[in-house]
């Protein structure tokens, strides 16, 4: 957020909005300042980026459309919702396609590659991309093991080798650095857009704002290699949170997915715990 503040700064001592910027006023500007602005420009910019950084934490969610699924952002969230629902549709009899041709396989397959980064159930559907791909991946484990991810990460990511920690924390950096930067582009082009007169810098506003699309597309694909390591995590150390919690390891996949559903129940409710505990010696 810094570099959106330094760019409004920058673009405001240049002379816009009134007269189209130049370097020669930015310098100029700059050089008015006596020791004593300077001082307390120094101290704006550090009490600015301090009340910004806690918003920068809500950035993924953001992103991931949760805005749009409450209060005065449903209408529109709806929208996108249902448009992305159409889209799961069209996709899913793609792949169900019956007595298909050899020329279909190729669309079958990438309908049902397409298909994956989405969440299996289309209640479960968010209205951006990005919030689709992580949803996709927190319910996978639900699916499949009866694990609550989102509710037992804190446990599990305790218990988990410091290899794949490491690995997993270095995806949600990259996914972190990335929405900031799209946040950021963002605010950067639109600020710009609004302060700059319409001129040849405004195809700085653009430039700003083709940016953000560009780093949000690599957020997407940092938020999918980011679900398939948390699913890879919950695939390989699943068993090593049961270990933990002291309970003994299922039978089978059936009794493997009450047990899952019950902790998760545990750890996202409160509920109290009522399986019996298996302590090892030693």
């Amino acid at each position: 957020m810094l570099a959106v503040l330094f760019t409004v700064l920058a673009e405001l001592a240049s002379g816009a909005p009134s007269h189209t910027p130049s370097r020669k006023q930015l310098v100029n500007s700059l050089q008015s300042l006596i020791p004593g602005e300077w001082v307390l420009l120094f101290l704006g910019v550090i009490m600015a980026a301090l009340l910004l950084q806690p918003l920068q934490q809500q950035l993924v969610r953001w992103l991931e459309g949760y805005p749009l699924t409450r209060r005065a952002g449903v209408v529109l969230g709806r929208l996108l919702i249902a448009r992305w629902r159409r889209r799961w549709e069209r996709l899913n009899a793609l792949q169900q396609r019956a007595d298909p041709r050899p020329e279909d396989l190729p669309a079958m397959a990438e309908a049902a590659a397409r298909l994956a980064k989405l969440p299996r159930d289309p209640e479960r559907l968010m209205p951006t991309r990005l919030g689709n791909v992580l949803r996709g991946a927190e319910d996978r484990p639900a699916e499949t093991y009866g694990l609550d991810t989102v509710a037992a990460w804190p446990e599990l990511y305790a218990v988990l080798p410091e290899r794949t920690a490491s690995l997993v924390d270095d995806a949600r950096d990259q996914l972190d650095m990335t929405c900031r930067m799209t946040a950021a582009f963002t605010l950067m082009g639109v600020l710009s857009a609004a302060i700059l007169p319409f001129s040849r810098w405004t195809f700085l506003a653009v430039g700003f704002l083709l940016a953000s699309a560009l780093t949000y597309r690599s957020a997407i694909s940092v938020a999918e290699n980011y679900g398939r390591l948390v699913n890879a995590a919950v695939n390989l150390h699943r068993f090593d949170l049961l270990t933990a919690f002291h309970l003994p390891l299922p039978a089978n996949p059936d009794e493997e997915r009450a047990r899952f559903h019950a902790i998760s129940s545990c750890l996202r409710q409160g509920l109290p715990a009522t399986e019996p505990y298996e302590h090892t010696s030693g």
